[in-house]
């Protein structure tokens, strides 16, 4: 059965547009909107190995470090609520600030 897209985003079967296997399907599909870019998440995996002995402070201090490190705080922060396109202009000058300084800080050392 095909389906092309009604009013208001709903989908019909082709039938009710009057496209039975005799006649003619159009050549584009009736839509309203844009197909979404869906990006599926990532699985977030950090492993501390705890040494023998080790105290668990010092392998939970290790683990908050990684944590920081792999920018998934971060993330979440960011995507607990919308951010137009003008926020994301400036957070991204920001974070492009940030690299350059780190890159610059590196090649003194």
């Amino acid at each position: 059965m095909v389906f092309f897209t009604g009013v208001e985003g709903f989908f019909t079967p082709a039938s009710s547009f009057g496209l039975m296997a005799g006649n003619r399907i159009p050549a584009t599909p009736v839509t309203s909107r844009k197909p979404a870019n869906i990006v599926a998440p990532t699985m977030v995996d950090i492993k501390v190995q705890v040494k023998e002995g080790e105290p668990i402070e010092g392998a939970m201090r290790r683990f908050k470090i990684a944590v920081s490190k792999s920018g998934h705080l971060m993330e979440l922060k960011r995507r607990r609520r919308f951010e137009s396109n003008n926020e994301k202009k400036i957070r991204k000058d920001k974070e492009a600030k940030r690299k350059r300084s780190q890159m610059r800080r590196q090649r003194q050392m």
